[in-house]
């Protein structure tokens, strides 16, 4: 009777969206259980650079190293510039395939250069414009939050309180309070937490890494994720 009184008084009006999830019809959250959940995340939003494909005017030819030749797959066929990820630290010149690394791993290649690198950058024109992708990398600002599975690991507080509110569907609210705060479905971006697509990652074993970026392959087949220990660059790949 308790149960039911207090779902026929509390509003599901809010500041953070509406009661139901149309994902998840089945499931009832209070509007307060998820303002507190929202709330409880704020502090651990990390900023992040969201990267999508898209028809830019600028990064129109890539910037490697002087000396070196435009990359080709283990067949010798040339990879397609897709874009440059830029951030205050390094930038990340990508080229890919059609043809996708389930073919041959080579089909993806990626020029990493710390800032400290960029002065010895020089343009590098292919022989062939079509060599050069019609939609490139369009950085915007955003926020992150971490994936449910890994709150666990790296805010073991929250997840305690979030299972707390919603014994019986923790994910759900997570989701729910953490779709107030990130709003899109992130694939491709640069630094934040990374956005596993499969939760097979033993956590433990990219605790004290730094994440970088994750991208998509051309054929939105596979994620890649890049990992740093400041001095090598880890990879990790997952087939969506």
């Amino acid at each position: 009777m308790l149960k039911f009184l207090k779902r026929l008084f509390e509003t599901p009006k809010g500041d953070y969206g509406s009661l139901m999830d149309s994902r998840d019809p089945e499931v009832e959250l209070f509007q307060s259980t998820i303002n507190t959940i929202v709330e409880a995340l704020r502090p651990i939003q990390l900023p992040a650079i969201h990267i999508e494909r898209s028809n830019v005017d600028n990064d129109k030819f890539p910037l490697l190293l002087k000396g070196n030749t435009w990359p080709t797959n283990k067949k010798d066929k040339p990879l397609s510039y897709q874009g440059t990820l830029t951030t205050k630290d390094f930038k990340v010149v990508i080229f890919q395939h059609e043809d996708g690394i389930q073919k041959d791993s080579t089909n993806l290649q990626y020029f990493y250069f710390k800032k400290d690198q960029w002065n010895k950058l020089e343009e590098l024109s292919p022989l062939d414009q079509h060599l050069i992708a019609d939609k490139r990398y369009e950085q915007s600002d955003i926020v992150s939050l971490p994936i449910w599975e890994e709150i666990i690991h790296r805010h073991p507080e929250i997840h305690k309180l979030i299972v707390k509110l919603a014994p019986s569907h923790p994910w759900t609210l997570y989701k729910r309070a953490k779709k107030v705060l990130c709003e899109k479905e992130i694939k491709q971006q640069v630094y934040g937490y990374p956005q596993w697509m499969v939760n097979d990652i033993d956590f433990r074993k990219i605790k004290e890494l730094q994440f970088l970026f994750q991208i998509e392959d051309v054929n939105n087949t596979v994620v890649h994720y890049y990992f740093t220990d400041g001095k090598e660059i880890q990879q990790f790949i997952q087939r969506q």
